[in-house]
């Protein structure tokens, strides 16, 4: 069986592995070996095991460590978040690191290219000192660009930092890091590489004081490096490895459709929830749930606009619908649901006027405390999660898939990734091999309970994001 086109995957990649068992002597399984090897190698000694599901159903990764002793001696790292993908190749970080942060003691960039069905561990950037760290992190932005053009194989890890100014980001000063082919050194010689780089050319809105440019999201597109804020626009990057720097520009989100919050705030946004970009039969398109979270949800708004060959302006390509249009449908009706708010909607790689979005069914009980009644603190309960592959241009569900046997926290808040990674798998028959029938275990529950205390949360309330 062919590997599908692209795939919706999982950001969460879990390590498994690491459960602790010894031999007869008492020594842990593996030790002999894994002992002689860095945390790096020892994480690249773990192999992919994929869960590939035919859309609209969501694949997931996981990374198998050979032996409990190779886990250990990593760092015990529980699981890495996917950052973008080019080809073949996924850039992931470890241990939920990011440059600059001391949340993370052992994490860096790892890379999984599935044509060799290997990883590849890069060492943490220059100045980047857990405890003290030089180095401010914009977000997600970990990327994969082609060396030099789109059909060449080799490729170019780039990561993006600011840093400090007092006790804020920097910002309009950036450093740009690469690795050019890190695959083909070996790992002790991999180093990064500082490119000259001018001030971003960012508005002066968006380098504080309250606000500062946030990459939600990053992916490459004709050879360029696309770092996008859903809030606010995209900052690209050509020619990342010229000697006199990379060429920098910046193209807003549509006009009137950027979203002003405060530093301090954004992070209850949860952009990917109403917004996202995707590289459609290229083309960069953007899509956004307009009104989510301000408005009742059947006045929230569906739009859709895709950005001029020149990368200057955006135009609208779909009529707008309202999601109170999409429940009125013949189709929605069919689909025996009731009025549920999409969420997370991401735009096909392959089909124009796709897209997939996620539907959740779920209650809030009113909890008591005792002596004292309502504490004002509702349990968020799910009672079923689904999935529709729907048509924007003929306002219509194609098909529709439910999740998760039972609900499940964990699609309330979804992080995804639309990638075309699938077609480069090494062994076809990895492709089909297993289906998901029901969400991983492990550490993803772990997330769950993260995501419930989120959902309860005054900050995060899901009457705020879902305006119920």
């Amino acid at each position: 069986m062919a590997p599908p086109p692209f795939v919706l995957l999982k950001r969460l990649v879990e390590f498994l592995g690491g459960e602790e068992f010894t031999d007869d002597a008492g020594i842990l399984v593996g030790w002999s070996t894994a002992r002689h090897l860095s945390r790096g190698e020892a994480m690249e000694a773990m192999k992919a095991k994929l869960y590939l599901a035919e859309l609209p159903q969501v694949s997931h990764m996981d990374m198998i460590s050979p032996t409990p002793a190779h886990a250990q001696q990593m760092g015990s790292v529980p699981a890495a978040e996917i950052s973008s993908t080019h080809k073949g190749v996924v850039v992931m970080y470890a241990d939920f690191y990011r440059p600059g942060s001391d949340y993370s003691l052992y994490g860096r960039h790892l890379l999984y290219n599935a044509s060799t069905n290997s990883l590849i561990a890069i060492p943490r950037l220059p100045q980047d000192s857990r405890y003290s760290p030089d180095i401010v992190s914009l977000g997600r932005s970990a990327v994969l660009v082609p060396a030099a053009g789109d059909d060449d194989d080799g490729y170019v890890l780039a990561e993006i930092v600011t840093s400090y100014e007092g006790v804020n980001p920097g910002l309009p000063d950036a450093t740009i890091f690469t690795i050019k082919n890190p695959e083909n050194v070996a790992v002790d010689g991999r180093e990064w590489v500082q490119s000259s780089t001018p001030q971003l050319p960012l508005p002066a809105d968006l380098c504080g004081p309250d606000y500062y440019f946030q990459i939600d999201m990053a992916f490459s597109f004709q050879g360029r490096i696309c770092w996008v804020d859903l809030l606010k626009g995209i900052l690209f990057c050509d020619d990342v490895l010229s000697p006199q720097g990379p060429n920098l520009s910046f193209v807003s989100l549509p006009l009137g459709y950027s979203i002003n919050c405060h530093c301090d705030n954004r992070h209850q946004m949860v952009p990917l929830l109403q917004r996202s970009m995707s590289c459609v039969n290229g083309a960069i398109k953007f899509v956004a749930l307009v009104g989510f979270g301000e408005s009742s949800p059947d006045q929230v708004m569906l739009r859709t606009w895709v950005l001029s060959p020149n990368f200057k302006d955006w135009k609208e390509d779909t009529a707008a619908l309202s999601v109170e249009d999409i429940w009125d449908s013949d189709s929605y009706k069919q689909t025996g649901l009731p009025q549920l708010m999409p969420v997370s909607p991401v735009l096909s790689l392959t089909e124009n006027g796709v897209m997939y979005a996620i539907l959740n069914e779920f209650e809030r009980l009113p909890q008591v405390a005792p002596f004292r009644g309502p504490d004002g603190d509702d349990e968020v309960v799910a009672k079923a999660n689904y999935m529709i592959r729907f048509n924007i241009l003929q306002n219509k569900v194609l098909t529709c898939t439910k999740l998760s046997a039972d609900g499940d926290l964990e699609w309330m808040m979804p992080d995804l990734i639309a990638t075309d990674f699938t077609a480069y798998l090494e062994d076809h028959k990895i492709a089909s091999s297993e289906l998901i029938t029901k969400p991983a275990e492990g550490f993803l529950n772990k997330e769950n309970s993260r995501c419930k205390a989120l959902l309860c949360d005054e900050k995060v309330s899901m009457k705020n994001l879902y305006a119920l």
